[in-house]
């Protein structure tokens, strides 16, 4: 009963909102470019932490406020295309822990007050310390376009200390050698307080990246994961993050089209959230769906401020040919995930690989191969490529096959990756594990005819008997899928 009259209540919001923009004629969204700076040891908060408090300020202006945010971590030298928006807003977060409290300062300003050449016209709002949950609700009830949320936020937990437990376990969720301490502080914050849906979803963001560094335990986990992120959204319907996570999952567990149909129903929700769109790509370029993904693109960086940060690696655009396209998305975001998770060097030296530059690969390779924090399969792998490129192949085959012999026996995750694995047996020389491989990806849901078509590494198969039927199958699988979900989809969300 709880659970319906705060789903219905989200629902008068969103719905009070979105009549409130169609009154005012206001047919753009609001587009927020959200700076999480470092802070000095004198605000009590390090990097780190700032970000988690970055994110869950972003999922209330998402969730509440339907703002297509982009986050950054400091200013932009260039700010010329944010001059002429009228809906575009500069926000500067300020925050500083006292004790317990939280302050919640920021700076900002309008897009069209901004001019050439010359720093933003800063308008500074300082704040008092508060309670977390106090501090979040004069944050959003004085935020320059105001954004009504319930009474009491189901994103903040009302205890402090519930708060920066949730915080600090935000903070660790990049760091392997902290990913058991960051369970147990969310779930301690779970425990004191289960209304709060952002903590099911960070327990089940943790628990995914669990899963992802010992993929072994995907199978078994991953219903689990699914109910956890899925409890955060019978608190919050249609949190943009947990949405997104609950169909990365659902994706990587070979099940594109639930992940497709879950996020198509969310956009009409939230039409103008990037993220979503992000997840339409992945899951759209997993099933072989390259124009929907790509439409799903182009819409997400007309939110986004995608030259200032790339939403996403963008693989779609290896897959069509773009390159141009493919390597902007690979620049370096220092902090962010697709950087310390070793994503960002293994597909430099994948794009390298593909254009014949092998020298190039194998500095990349080297260097995602030896991250600290990288996923365990990403280093894994590169380490792979690295001893291929060296010329050590009968090394690099052993230890592949031993990689191979853990997987064996599982329903493993994520196709995409599995058909790395193919590439990898067919570079060495070994055509029958790569053939085995390359049906155990389409196997696994990847779905994508284009790229085993076109993958220069898998060159070597194309010969056999058994590629033909491979390709066969895709085929008649990705048909299905293009009937199921035409691009026109998202024309009517």
């Amino acid at each position: 009963m709880i659970l319906g009259l705060m789903f219905l209540a989200a629902l008068g919001v969103g719905g009070g909102l979105a009549w409130w923009l169609a009154a005012r004629g206001l047919r753009s969204p609001l587009r927020v470019l959200l700076i999480t700076p470092s802070q000095g040891s004198s605000a009590g908060l390090d990097t780190a932490s700032c970000r988690a408090i970055g994110a869950l300020v972003q999922d209330h202006l998402e969730a509440f406020g339907q703002a297509a945010v982009t986050s950054v971590t400091e200013l932009p030298v260039d700010l010329e295309d944010l001059r002429t928006q009228a809906q575009t807003l500069v926000v500067e977060l300020q925050p500083s822990r006292q004790g317990e409290s939280l302050e919640l300062s920021y700076r900002y300003a309008w897009g069209d007050s901004l001019a050439k050449g010359a720093p933003p016209p800063w308008k500074r709002v300082q704040a008092s310390p508060l309670k977390p949950v106090e501090a979040f609700g004069a944050f959003l009830g004085g935020f320059p376009r105001r954004i009504r949320v319930p009474s009491a936020s189901p994103l903040v937990p009302r205890q402090p200390a519930g708060f920066w437990d949730l915080i600090q376990a935000g903070a660790w969720r990049l760091k392997n050698e902290h990913l058991d301490e960051a369970l147990a502080l969310a779930e301690r914050s779970a425990t004191a307080e289960p209304s709060c849906a952002s903590t099911w979803i960070l327990i089940g963001n943790l628990r995914y990246r669990r899963m992802l560094n010992n993929p072994a335990a995907f199978r078994q986990e991953q219903a689990e994961t699914e109910n956890l992120l899925q409890r955060g959204l019978d608190l919050a319907p249609y949190h943009p993050r947990g949405l997104f996570l609950l169909s990365l999952l659902k994706t990587d567990g070979g099940d594109q089209g639930e992940a497709l149909d879950l996020l198509m129903q969310a956009r009409r929700r939230q039409p103008y959230n990037p993220t979503l769109l992000t997840g339409i790509a992945y899951a759209a370029r997993g099933a072989g769906l390259l124009p929907l993904a790509r439409r799903a693109m182009d819409l997400r960086d007309r939110l986004a401020f995608a030259h200032l940060q790339p939403q996403a690696v963008d693989i779609t655009c290896l897959y069509t040919g773009e390159i141009q396209r493919f390597e902007a998305s690979l620049q370096e975001q220092p902090g962010h995930l697709r950087s310390t998770s070793g994503v960002l060097p293994f597909y430099r030296g994948y794009l390298a690989l593909v254009l014949g530059d092998q020298a190039r690969a194998q500095r990349e390779f080297k260097t995602a191969g030896t991250l600290a924090n990288g996923y365990p399969n990403i280093r894994r792998l590169s380490q792979i490529y690295d001893l291929i490129l060296e010329g050590r192949k009968d090394e690099a085959w052993k230890r592949l096959r031993e990689y191979d012999q853990e997987r064996i026996g599982m329903r493993e995750p994520d196709g995409e990756f599995t058909l790395r694995l193919a590439e990898a047996y067919a570079l060495i020389g070994d055509r029958a594990s790569a053939m085995d491989m390359a049906g155990r990806a389409f196997a696994r849901g990847f779905g994508c005819t284009a790229w085993y078509e076109r993958s220069p590494m898998l060159e070597p198969l194309r010969g056999l008997p058994k590629w033909k039927a491979l390709l066969q199958h895709l085929k008649e699988r990705q048909s299905l899928m293009e009937d199921r979900f035409p691009v026109g989809l998202l024309e009517d969300n």
